[in-house]
């Protein structure tokens, strides 16, 4: 571990932070095992990864592996496709006493945005090359846990044209439950949208199978942090439990160290902008950041340009490996709390 000085996100004060770099240094690999083997996967995946190997090859991005990866999947999109998501880590010992550090990580829950899909491929890819050996890093995964959905909303990445909505014409990320929804959701969408239907958010709270698909992976995995990934606003956000929210140690303030990740994440991908972009009624930085309290970082890419997709991985390839070995459990020291403030303090 290094010490940097840094400037605070929000006060832009000084503050020292603690930066965890990767380990430079290699590690024991874990014993070489066939990195592409054949997996066996039900009719529906089976025929879900040919149409994904088609788009890959349309993209020119190269092949998916979809058939050699170890897919789950319970419901289907409204077009009848399987909505899939890979795991790494054990699932059993997430239940036990002393769960995990656990990293969820979204893509394609906007269709039309294909480069955060092929970014989550890579993600996969790079997994796999880790969990099998190929590449250092096998020991420092053993106590983490990371959940992938690649493809959140297939219907519209499958169309000719891929769209922002689902098939239903429905903004899957206008349509978590928030409290806010029921008030706000239609009536900001008519008002301030003016009923754009690239951001409808459906007739009611949790009516699309997308939005189902994915409060069920929180309910069912409890992430200690969620990434997922858009496109093209060039900006990483965060939603989640302000970091004012701390608490104090005699005259040492402390803060979840979701503040933490927020700049490593940035510094590690050449300073990339961090911007507080407001959530919605119904989105998930609303639903699992601001209502439940789970770290949530959305990493929008700079544009959905198939053919910029090796410059964003080598971008921001670092950044999402820290990301997943960061430890959400632990509080940073970030700075010394003045005695003023000492006093006014809450936990």
């Amino acid at each position: 571990m290094i010490e940097k000085t840094e400037t605070s996100v929000d006060s832009k004060e000084e503050v020292k932070k603690v930066i965890v770099d990767i380990p430079k240094e290699k590690v024991p690999l874990a014993p070489i095992v066939p990195l592409w083997e054949k997996v066996p996967q039900n009719q529906a995946v089976n025929n879900f990864c040919d149409k994904v190997e088609g788009k890959f090859r349309h993209w020119g991005w190269g092949r998916s592996r979809c058939k050699n990866i170890h897919w789950k999947n319970v419901r289907k999109s409204f077009r009848g496709d399987p909505i899939i998501w890979t795991v790494y880590g054990s699932e059993e010992l997430q239940k036990s006493d002393s769960p995990k550090d656990m990293t969820l990580i979204l893509c394609g829950v906007h269709g039309d945005e294909i480069t955060p899909i092929k970014f989550c491929f890579d993600i996969i890819h790079h997994l796999e090359q880790v969990t099998k050996g190929y590449i250092p890093g096998h020991e420092e995964l053993k106590d983490k846990l990371v959940v992938i959905a690649p493809i959140v909303t297939p219907d519209s990445f499958f169309k000719r044209r891929p769209t922002r909505t689902n098939a239903r014409g429905v903004d899957v990320n206008r349509n978590f439950p928030t409290k806010d929804w029921n008030k706000d959701a239609l009536r900001l969408w008519e008002s301030r949208y003016k009923k754009d239907k690239r951001r409808y958010p459906g007739p009611k709270a949790l009516s699309e199978q997308e939005t189902i698909f994915q409060v069920n992976l929180i309910k069912r995995y409890k992430p200690s942090k969620i990434i997922t990934v858009h496109a093209p606003l060039s900006i990483l956000d965060y939603d989640g439990p302000e970091f004012q929210a701390h608490h104090h140690d005699g005259d040492h303030l402390l803060v979840p160290n979701a503040q933490e990740l927020l700049v490593q994440m940035s510094k590690m991908a050449n300073d990339y902008k961090i911007k507080n972009y407001p959530f919605f009624p119904g989105s998930l930085g609303n639903y699992a950041g601001n209502e439940r309290n789970i770290p949530t970082y959305t990493l929008e890419l700079p544009t959905s340009d198939n053919r910029k997709h090796k410059k964003y991985w080598a971008t921001f390839k670092d950044a999402i490996h820290s990301a997943i070995l960061h430890d959400m459990k632990k509080e940073i020291e970030v700075a010394k709390l003045p005695q003023e403030d000492a006093k006014s303090s809450t936990n």
